[in-house]
C-alpha cells in the first residue's frame, strides 16, 4: 500500500508539473522545425531515415559544387571538368527527382492541407530540381557545338547555388510560438522599413540637390585649335582636368583653353549629376566614402567652390555617418528583441562548457559580483586537496605567466643574418632553450591534470588550448619537426598571456561570447558569399575580358572585396564596362543591393553580436536592478527642498486657550490639533434630521408615568471611571498585538491623527522590546514555479520582493510622519503664498471650484469610483479658467 501510493503520489506530482509548465506556453507550436519527417506512408519509411537524409543533403553539395566550377574560362584550364560536371549535375537531378516523388506519393500532390504543393519549401526544391533539368540541356547542346559557351544562356544558371539553402536549412532546428514568430517579423520589419525609408529620403534629396547644383559637368582642357568633333586623348591635359568657362572654378593654363565636350558614358565614367538617375548613382557611391573626393573635385574645378564643399560634407555627414549608425541601432535593437526568444538555442553566456554552466553569484573582494563555479574547492582529481589548492593559488598562475612572458621576450629575439654559420649557431642554441621552455609548460599540464584528473582537466577550454599547445610544442622540439609548421604552437603560446590579465579576459569572454552565437552570424555571412559569387559568376562569366568573374576564385576575391568596401566601385565599374551598355543601370543595381545588404545589415550584425555580448549577465544585472530599488526605496523617506524650508525655522504650533470650560485650575493652552481631532469626531457620528433612524420628534418632551431613578454619582467618579476604561483597553490592544505581524503602511494612516500616530509608534516600540527574545519562524515563499524556499537561510545578495515593499511602506510612513509634523510645528507650511490661510474662505472657494466637475454623487449606482461631469455650456469658459488658476496658485 505504501508503495502504491507513493507511487501514486509521484505520479500526481509528474502531472502537476507537466501542467505547470504547459501553462507558461500554451501557444506552443513548433514552427521552424525544418527536418520534414513523414509520418505517413509506411511504404516509404526509408526516406526519413539519417541515410537517406544525408544522400539528398551531399546531393544539393555536389549541385552547388558542379555550379562553381561550370564557366566557360575554367573548362578552358580543366577540359575534363566539363564531363565531370555534366555527369554530377545528371546524377543530382535524378536523386532530387526520386525524392520529389516521393514525397508527392506520402503526401499527395495537390489534395489535402499536407500536400507537396502547398509546403513553399516543396516550390523551393521544385524549382532546383527544374533549374538543374535545363542547366544539364544547355550544357548539352554546348557538348555539341549548337550554342557557344560564351552566350548569354549561361544566365538560366544563375538560381542554382541557392540549392546551398537546402544543405543549410537542415541544420537550422529551432521551434517557436507563432504568435513569438509574429510579433517579431511585425516589429523588425516596421522598423527596417522605417528606416529604409528614412534612408531613400536622404538619398532622394541629395539627388535632386546635385542635379540642381552642379547639372551636367562637360567642360574640359583642350589643346588650342582642336577639332571638338574628334578630340583624342593627345588633346587632352594629363591628367584629363575640368575646368569652368567663367571667373570661378578652375582656369586652363597656357596653350589650353576650357571647351565643352561630349565624351561617351563608358570612356568619361558612369558617375556625375546629368540626370536624376545617375546622380542617384553618384550619390550612392559618396555615401560609401569610395571615391567621393574624385567628385568633389571634379565639382569644385567646374563651379563656385562652397556647392561644393557644402553638398559633399552635409552627404558625409548625414549619410554615410548619421543614416548607418541608425541603421545599426535597429538591427541591434531588432536583435535584442530576436535574442531573447532565441537564448535557449544560442545558450547561455559566460558558460563555454558543461563544467562552467553551473555557477553562483558570490560578491569578490572589491566588492563586485562574480561567477563562480560551485566545486571549485571540491576535491576532483586523485592527489591530496592540497595540490589542488595549489593549483587554484594565485602565486601558481603568477609563476606560470612569469615563465610565459619570458618564453615570449626570447622568442621576440630571434633574428636571421643571412649568414649560415651564425644562423646554425643560434639555432641549436635556441633550440636547447626552446626545450627547456617546453618542458616545463608539459610538468605544468602533467600537475594539473593529476591535481584535478584527466575527465574534469579537459572540459574546461583553456585547459584544452592548453593542452593541445604542450602536445603542439613538444611535437616541435624534435629535431625533424623544429622550424616547421608545428612552429604555430609555438608561436599561439603568447595567447596565455590574456590570462594574466582578469580584465582583459573577461572582455574577451564577453565579446566572444557563446560559440554558438557569433560561430552562426560568422556561417551566415560565409554562406551568403558563397552563394552571391556562385551568382555573380554566373551573370557575367560569358563577357569575355572580364576578368574578375572568370573562375570561382576570382568571383569570391571580387564579391569579398565588395563587401568590405574597399575598391568595391573598381569592380562594379569595369563590370559595367565590359559589359552591354544597355545592361549596365541593371548591372549598377545588383551591385548597390549587393553592397547596401551586406553592409548595413549583415555587418551590423556583428556590431549587434558584439555588444549584446557586452551586456552584463541576467543575475547579475537582476540584482543590480534590486539593489537600484532598495536605494530608491530608502531615499523616499527624505522631503523634497521645498518642504525641507521649514525645518530650518523655529517649531511654532499653533496653541488654543479654553477659556469658557468650568474648571478649578488654570488650564494651559492646548495644541490646535489635538483639540481638533476631537472636534471631528462629532461630526462623523452626528446624522441630519432627514436621514435619522429616529421617528420622534426631539424637540417635544415626553410625559411618563413614572419618573426614572438615576444613581447618584459624584465628578470624581466619572472621571475614574473614564480613565479605567482608556487603561483597560490600551492594555487589551498591546496584549492583544501579534508579535510576528508586520504592519505595512496604508492610505488610511495618513488620515490618522498625530496623536494617534504617535501612540502606535510607542505600541511598536514596545511589542519590539517584548519580543526581543522571541525567535520568530522562517518566512516561507512560494516561487515562481511552485517550489518552496525560505528566507532564513539566503546570503545578502539575496533579496526578496516582499522586504523591498515594506521597505518602501515604511519610507513612505516616515516622510508622512514628517510632513505632518512640519505642517503642525510651523503655521505656514500649508498656508500658500504665506498669506491664505488654511481655513479662508477664498481657499475653500478655490477647492469648491477645482472639485466642481465631479458629480454630487460621489460614486456611482454600483459603488465604484467617482464620476466626472462636465459644466453647462454657457458656464464652461468660465469655471475652467478659474478651475486651472486655482489649481495653479494652490493645489
Amino acid at each position: 500500500m505504501a508503495a502504491a501510493a507513493s507511487s501514486a503520489g509521484a505520479a500526481i506530482s509528474s502531472m502537476i508539473t507537466l501542467m505547470r509548465k504547459q501553462s507558461f506556453r500554451s501557444d506552443f507550436v513548433p514552427l521552424m522545425d525544418y527536418n520534414q519527417e513523414d509520418s505517413t506512408g509506411g511504404n516509404l519509411e526509408w526516406t526519413n531515415k539519417p541515410l537517406a537524409k544525408y544522400i539528398f543533403r551531399l546531393t544539393g553539395l555536389l549541385s552547388f559544387i558542379s555550379t562553381c566550377m561550370n564557366t566557360p574560362k575554367t573548362f578552358e584550364y580543366h577540359p575534363y571538368l566539363q564531363y565531370t560536371t555534366f555527369i554530377i549535375d545528371i546524377t543530382c537531378a535524378i536523386i532530387l527527382t526520386i525524392e520529389a516523388a516521393a514525397k508527392m506519393k506520402t503526401r499527395g500532390i495537390l489534395r489535402g492541407d499536407s500536400s507537396y504543393l502547398r509546403d513553399r519549401w516543396n516550390h523551393f526544391d521544385a524549382i532546383m530540381v527544374l533549374n538543374i533539368y535545363i542547366s544539364i540541356i544547355l550544357q548539352t547542346f554546348e557538348l555539341i557545338g549548337i550554342i557557344n559557351k560564351y552566350s548569354y544562356f549561361t544566365l538560366i544558371r544563375s538560381p542554382r547555388p541557392f540549392i546551398l539553402i537546402k544543405v543549410l536549412k537542415t541544420f537550422l532546428k529551432f521551434e517557436l510560438p507563432k504568435s513569438q514568430i509574429k510579433s517579431i517579423l511585425q516589429r523588425s520589419s516596421s522598423q527596417i522599413y522605417n528606416v529604409t525609408v528614412f534612408f531613400l529620403f536622404f538619398m532622394s534629396l541629395y539627388a535632386i540637390l546635385g542635379v540642381q547644383f552642379f547639372g551636367s559637368l562637360t567642360f574640359h582642357c583642350v589643346r588650342n585649335g582642336t577639332d571638338l568633333n574628334n578630340v583624342t586623348k593627345s588633346d587632352l591635359m594629363i591628367p584629363d582636368t575640368y575646368c569652368s568657362p567663367t571667373k570661378d572654378g578652375f582656369h586652363c593654363p597656357e596653350n589650353f583653353t576650357c571647351k565643352k565636350i561630349e565624351i561617351e558614358r563608358n570612356l568619361r565614367g558612369y558617375n556625375g549629376f546629368d540626370e536624376l538617375a545617375t546622380s542617384f548613382f553618384s550619390v550612392y557611391e559618396s555615401a560609401s566614402q569610395e571615391g567621393w573626393v574624385f567628385l568633389m573635385y571634379r565639382a569644385i574645378d567646374s563651379l563656385p567652390s562652397w556647392r561644393a564643399f557644402f553638398y559633399f560634407i552635409t552627404l558625409i555627414f548625414f549619410l554615410a555617418w548619421l543614416v548607418k549608425n541608425v541603421f545599426i541601432a535597429v538591427i541591434i535593437e531588432t536583435f535584442a528583441e530576436i535574442r531573447v526568444q532565441f537564448q535557449q538555442m544560442w545558450g547561455s553566456r559566460g558558460a563555454p562548457s558543461d563544467i562552467e554552466a553551473t555557477k553562483i553569484l558570490q560578491k569578490a573582494d572589491d566588492s563586485t559580483l562574480k561567477l563562480v563555479n560551485i566545486d571549485e574547492n571540491k576535491k576532483k582529481g586523485v592527489a591530496p586537496a592540497i595540490f589542488l589548492k595549489m593549483v587554484q593559488s594565485p602565486l601558481f598562475t603568477t609563476i606560470v605567466m612569469i615563465v610565459v612572458l619570458a618564453n615570449t621576450i626570447f622568442t621576440a629575439t630571434i633574428k636571421h643574418t643571412h649568414n649560415e654559420t651564425i644562423d646554425k649557431k643560434n639555432r641549436d642554441l635556441y633550440h636547447k632553450i626552446e626545450t627547456l621552455f617546453t618542458l616545463l609548460f608539459d610538468l605544468e599540464a602533467l600537475f594539473k591534470i593529476f591535481s584535478m584528473g584527466f575527465k574534469n582537466y579537459i572540459r574546461r577550454s583553456i585547459f584544452k588550448f592548453e593542452f593541445m599547445l604542450a602536445v603542439g610544442t613538444t611535437l616541435h622540439c624534435f629535431p625533424s619537426f623544429y622550424r616547421s609548421h608545428f612552429t604555430y604552437f609555438q608561436v599561439l603560446r603568447v595567447a596565455r598571456l590574456l590570462k594574466s590579465s582578469p580584465l582583459l579576459e573577461d572582455f574577451l569572454n564577453k565579446i566572444f561570447g557563446p560559440g554558438k552565437k557569433l560561430g552562426s552570424l560568422i556561417l551566415f555571412t560565409m554562406c551568403l558569399l558563397l552563394i552571391t559569387s556562385s551568382i555573380s559568376m554566373q551573370l557575367f562569366c560569358f563577357i569575355k575580358g572580364l576578368k574578375q568573374f572568370e573562375t570561382f576564385p576570382r568571383a569570391f576575391i571580387s564579391m569579398f572585396q565588395v563587401l568590405t568596401q574597399k575598391g568595391w566601385v573598381d569592380v562594379m565599374h569595369y563590370t559595367m564596362l565590359y559589359s552591354i551598355q544597355d545592361v549596365a543601370p541593371f548591372v549598377a543595381i545588383y551591385f548597390i543591393v549587393y553592397h547596401l545588404a551586406i553592409n548595413l545589415i549583415v555587418l551590423s550584425l556583428f556590431v549587434a553580436v558584439i555588444l549584446d555580448n557586452l551586456e552584463l549577465d541576467e543575475d547579475v544585472k537582476m540584482i543590480k536592478q534590486l539593489k537600484t530599488r532598495e536605494a530608491s526605496a530608502e531615499t523616499q523617506q527624505i522631503l523634497p527642498w521645498r518642504l525641507r524650508v521649514f525645518e530650518r525655522f523655529p517649531d511654532h504650533p499653533q496653541m488654543i486657550e479654553l477659556s469658557r470650560l468650568p474648571h478649578d485650575f488654570m488650564i494651559p493652552k492646548i495644541r490646535d490639533s489635538f483639540m481638533r481631532q476631537f472636534l471631528n469626531q462629532d461630526d462623523i457620528y452626528s446624522y441630519p434630521p432627514e436621514i435619522s433612524m429616529n421617528i420622534y420628534n426631539k424637540k417635544h418632551t415626553v410625559k411618563t408615568l413614572h419618573t426614572p431613578e438615576y444613581r447618584p454619582t459624584g465628578e470624581t467618579m466619572k472621571r475614574t471611571a473614564v480613565t479605567n476604561i482608556i487603561r483597560n483597553a490600551s492594555n487589551q490592544r498591546l496584549l492583544s498585538g501579534d508579535a510576528s505581524q508586520v504592519h505595512l503602511a496604508s492610505i488610511a494612516d495618513n488620515k490618522l491623527s498625530i496623536f494617534v500616530q504617535q501612540n502606535k509608534i510607542r505600541l511598536d516600540r514596545k511589542n519590539s522590546m517584548r519580543r526581543s527574545g522571541y525567535r520568530p519562524k522562517p518566512v516561507h515563499v512560494i516561487r515562481e514555479n511552485g517550489d518552496i524556499g525560505a528566507l532564513h537561510g539566503r546570503n545578502q545578495d539575496e533579496y526578496d520582493i516582499k522586504v523591498f515593499q515594506y521597505r518602501k511602506q515604511q519610507a513612505e510612513l516616515k516622510r508622512n510622519q514628517q510632513e505632518e509634523d512640519l505642517r503642525e510645528n510651523h503655521p505656514y507650511f500649508d498656508t500658500p503664498l504665506f498669506t491664505i490661510a488654511r481655513e479662508s474662505n477664498f481657499r475653500k472657494f478655490c477647492q469648491l471650484l477645482v472639485e466642481a466637475r465631479y458629480n454630487v454623487n460621489t460614486k456611482d449606482r454600483l459603488g465604484q469610483e467617482s464620476k466626472i461631469s462636465r459644466y453647462k455650456q454657457g458656464q464652461s469658459v468660465f469655471f475652467s479658467f478659474f478651475q486651472n488658476l486655482s489649481i495653479m496658485l494652490f493645489c
